[in-house]
């Protein structure tokens, strides 16, 4: 019987599903875009939330120089996380859409090669399958309740991010509810 996937496969997949969200904008017409980055921002900020919360205090703990790199890879998580915000607030009809739109596919995939090769291979090697396993499930619990929003000047790391992430999710459901409604 197959193991339970982990945590770091989860991520691995998610990473993999973002290339292949950014790779349509190239095929894409362009009034498909913004459907387009508004299922990437979902995905994003769901993905960017839980690993905050799930996989970077275990990185800070079983890593040597834990503690920087998790900052590291939350600092390149809020910048996209800032760059996701404006193209939110600024809508599809803003003429610099597809230039902040370049801008943020640069800064995402860079951040995702960096994690794999920084964070996720270590942390293979560091923590034993049964845990990673633990924590994919907890990642795919997390997840289902995530914000689906960027909320740039909410906390990154515990217990902040942990308390106020809910609240988030909470109001970022009703918008969404509250968008298909009109």
């Amino acid at each position: 019987m197959a193991g339970k996937t982990t945590v770091i496969e989860k991520l691995l997949e998610d990473h993999q599903e973002v290339r292949q969200m950014f790779a349509r904008f190239d095929t894409a017409d362009r009034s498909d875009w913004w459907d387009i980055f508004q299922s990437l921002t979902n995905d994003l900020v769901r993905h960017e939330v839980v690993e905050e919360e799930i996989v970077y205090p275990v990185v800070r703990k079983e890593l040597p120089d834990g503690d920087r790199l998790a900052n590291a890879r939350i600092s390149e998580q809020s910048e996209a996380e800032e760059l996701l915000s404006t193209i939110e607030k600024k809508g599809a009809g803003d003429r610099d859409f597809a230039a902040h739109l370049t801008k943020l596919r640069a800064a995402v995939l860079e951040h995702a090669q960096a994690e794999e090769r920084t964070v996720l291979a270590p942390l293979a090697r560091a923590v034993d399958r049964e845990r990673l396993e633990k924590m994919g499930e907890q990642y795919d619990r997390a997840k289902s309740m995530a914000p689906t929003h960027p909320h740039p000047h909410a906390p990154d790391t515990p217990p902040g991010n942990v308390m106020l992430g809910p609240v988030a999710a909470l109001a970022d459901r009703f918008r969404d509810a509250m968008r298909k409604a009109s």
